[in-house]
């Protein structure tokens, strides 16, 4: 059956049930043929994705965003987990990371004594991870065919916001989990901000960088993960709000120092800039 996101054309005519629990959207902006949907049940703000999603990951993109603030972005992630267990204990073993990238995370599990195994759509990134000596696969979650009740933890950092079925990657981690097992999630945290600032500016023809569209096809916040692990099969255990690296820390221009500056300037500062979402298979 096709799904509305294998059409390109979106509009802001009809109508378009969430895809994460099938309640009324409707549209809060949009911008030429770029449309985002907000589901009126559980808060998702859903947008058209890319026609080749799995092209904007090339070696480019890799190399500027990632690359070139390696030990900065390992910095962060050793912070961060070190920040999580504080608050849960992860348990040992089968570890999986689904979109890893450049492997990041895959050296900081692997110091930690995982098992590792990472995963990523991405050509380029698969290839590099290999050349680096790490145990990754060329593939979507769905069409890996891992065996049930394998992994102790799963972790998608800063991934889920780009899937085109969410819904459906979640599912599948359950499968793969051992009863008891963990899926931790980072991702931005949706407010009302960007979307209003988005409108504001939609007369220069470049909002829709505020909102990472056409790359980021969901926007979650607290309300919406829980729901899209509950209806997974998830118990969420906790959820915390976190700040990011800013952008033009990572690969200064233009552009990213706008987009900064817009949200230093704007955003209220009690909102996180993502939010890490810890999930267990019951």
């Amino acid at each position: 059956m096709e799904r509305w996101f294998d059409c390109y054309m979106d509009t802001d005519k009809i109508q378009i049930p969430c895809l994460i629990c099938g309640g009324d959207s409707k549209v809060v902006w949009k911008e030429k043929k770029y449309i985002a949907r907000k589901c009126q049940a559980c808060d998702v703000i859903f947008s058209s994705p890319a026609s080749n999603v799995t092209g904007l990951y090339d070696e480019k993109y890799f190399f500027q965003w990632y690359i070139k603030s390696y030990f900065k972005r390992k910095r962060y992630l050793k912070k961060l987990f070190s920040n999580i267990e504080e608050k849960i204990t992860l348990p040992q073993g089968n570890l999986l990371d689904i979109g890893c990238g450049v492997g990041i995370f895959l050296e900081i599990a692997k110091n930690r004594n995982f098992n590792s195994t990472g995963i990523d759509v991405s050509s380029f990134a698969v290839k590099h991870c290999k050349e680096k000596g790490f145990h990754v696969i060329h593939s979507d979650i769905q069409d890996a065919n891992f065996p049930d009740n394998y992994f102790d933890v799963v972790t998608m950092l800063d991934v889920i916001a780009h899937l085109k079925d969410p819904l459906g990657d979640v599912k599948e981690v359950n499968r793969i989990l051992k009863k008891g097992g963990l899926l931790l999630i980072k991702t931005p945290c949706y407010s009302t901000f960007p979307i209003y600032i988005a409108n504001l500016l939609g007369f220069t023809g470049k909002s829709k960088s505020l909102l990472h569209i056409p790359a980021q096809i969901f926007h979650f916040n607290a309300k919406s993960m829980r729901n899209l692990l509950s209806i997974a099969g998830f118990e969420t255990v906790c959820i915390m709000g976190v700040r990011d690296i800013p952008g033009f820390f990572l690969s200064l221009s233009p552009g990213t120092l706008l987009l900064y500056l817009i949200k230093f300037l704007f955003q209220p500062f009690f909102v996180p800039d993502s939010l890490v979402v810890i999930g267990e298979k019951s």
